[in-house]
């Protein structure tokens, strides 16, 4: 699977963290043990290999094919050996790290965290600030929404390493017997979509797998309707139920109750048979599509292009983010500069992404030096055919919004999951849902000590 995707395991993830993590004394995950619980997983990198004398480090990450990586930086840097660790990938491994935090033994000094999920680890203060340690002349070599997302208040929390600007994703000789070209407004889409539908309903433009919150939260930052504001702290805003988020809501409920969209769950088998197969076209998706979807891809091989996502408004030029991850240094690590220097070396130069870049870890830069190199525009992929989809992600990648996202994302995604039920059996409403999530969020979140504004 994609290193990068926003997985299906995180609603059984670890419960938000409470506002007294902000003081001295972080609480216990609900319904975790707070006993030490260094994960059992194979050594990838260093290990045994180590010298006596290096500095050595523990890295956790699920990156396929990331032990290259370490192994060439141990090559690179004599007096420090990092030891790669794999201790299952997103839920697994945070709660584990978070154990290990609590225990006040067994972390790591560098870990794999998720965009989303680096603000709860934050606000418990479990990982380093890197300005200290040179993190910050870095800003400049990354695309800017990634460094948005590591930084704070002066502070820089992790390295960013790979993430997945959004695109319209489709099959070009499904859309061409419907006489569709990808459309470039969201009018365009909804005029497209009955099209299709029209023409055979059992048929879809494209999937809307509401029950994804992160996909569905994405999706909405591009609308303007993010609904977080998050700064760090005790403050935040939640509005799910604004203009904007209504606007949003009402547009993909028409299409729905229409059934010109399907609300299939995303990357489950059945959504790949349907794309596959024809009867849904396209895919609102992440710059890892081409390489994530090959193995399913079986029919249409050879027949998906990449476009940009259609615009809430004719003429502009906004993206989205879906997944991605960084690498920040645990405040446990009792060798922080040289964790740091790990951590940097990793994201930061030609020689790890070199690496990283290729399969089996295919990670899509954040590194900008990567990112717009024709090196990597120019790959081709045997699901896209000749085309060149990073051509399109990569360009998308410079104009996604900022998405402050809550440090308590693991809750959300668990009840969001439940809570738009109705609407993918077609019992309740987008709005009706949304409305929903903003009293059960705003509850959540004055039950764990924030000050909410609405």
């Amino acid at each position: 699977m994609s290193p990068n995707k926003p997985l299906a395991w995180l609603a059984g993830a670890i419960a938000a963290v409470t506002l007294t993590a902000c003081g001295t004394g972080a609480p216990s995950p609900a319904g975790k043990s707070s006993s030490a619980a260094k994960p059992s997983a194979s050594v990838l990198a260093g290990g045994s290999s180590c010298s006596s004398s290096s500095v050595k480090l523990t890295f956790w990450a699920w990156v396929p094919g990331i032990n290259r990586a370490v192994n060439k930086f141990n090559q690179t840097h004599p007096g420090i050996c990092v030891t790669l660790e794999d201790p299952g990938a997103g839920e697994p491994e945070y709660t584990a790290l978070t154990n290990a935090m609590k225990a006040g033994s067994g972390a790591p000094d560098v870990a794999e965290i998720e965009f989303d999920e680096l603000p709860s680890f934050e606000i418990q203060h479990y990982v380093k600030n890197l300005v200290p340690y040179g993190a910050g002349k870095y800003q400049k070599d990354f695309a800017p929404w990634a460094w948005s997302q590591v930084s704070q208040g002066g502070g820089v929390y992790a390295m960013p390493s790979d993430f997945g600007p959004m695109g319209f994703y489709y099959d070009q000789k499904t859309l061409a017997k419907y006489h569709v070209t990808p459309p470039k407004t969201w009018a365009d889409f909804a005029t497209d979509a009955a099209k299709v539908h029209r023409q055979n309903p059992k048929a879809t433009l494209a999937d809307f797998p509401v029950n994804d919150a992160q996909w569905l939260m994405d999706m909405m930052s591009q609308a303007g309707a993010w609904p977080f504001q998050y700064n760090g702290g005790s403050n935040i805003t939640i509005n799910w139920t604004g203009p904007k988020q209504e606007a949003f809501a009402a547009y993909w409920q028409k299409l729905i109750s229409a059934g010109a969209v399907s609300t299939i769950t995303d990357q489950a088998t059945q959504q790949y048979t349907a794309l596959d197969s024809g009867t849904i076209a396209a895919a609102l998706d992440s710059a890892w599509a081409p390489s994530y979807f090959a193995a399913n891809a079986k029919r249409s091989t050879g027949q998906w292009r990449a476009a940009p996502l259609p615009q809430w408004t004719a003429g502009a030029n906004v993206a989205a983010d879906w997944g991605g991850s960084t690498y920040p240094v645990l405040s446990a690590s009792k060798h922080p500069k040289e964790a740091a220097e790990f951590a940097e070396w990793l994201t930061a130069t030609d020689q790890s992404w070199n690496i990283v870049k290729t399969p089996p870890s295919s990670l899509f830069p954040t590194y900008l030096k990567t990112l717009q190199s024709k090196s990597f525009t120019s790959l081709a992929y045997p699901v896209s055919g000749k085309s060149q989809p990073n051509q399109v992600f990569s360009a998308g990648a410079l104009t996604i919004p900022k998405t402050p996202w809550p440090p308590f994302m693991t809750q959300l995604i668990s009840q969001e999951m439940t809570t738009v039920g109705g609407v993918m059996n077609g019992k309740e409403t987008l709005k009706q849902a949304f409305a929903a999530i903003q009293q059960q969020e705003v509850s959540y979140a004055k039950a764990q000590g924030f000050k909410v504004s609405t």
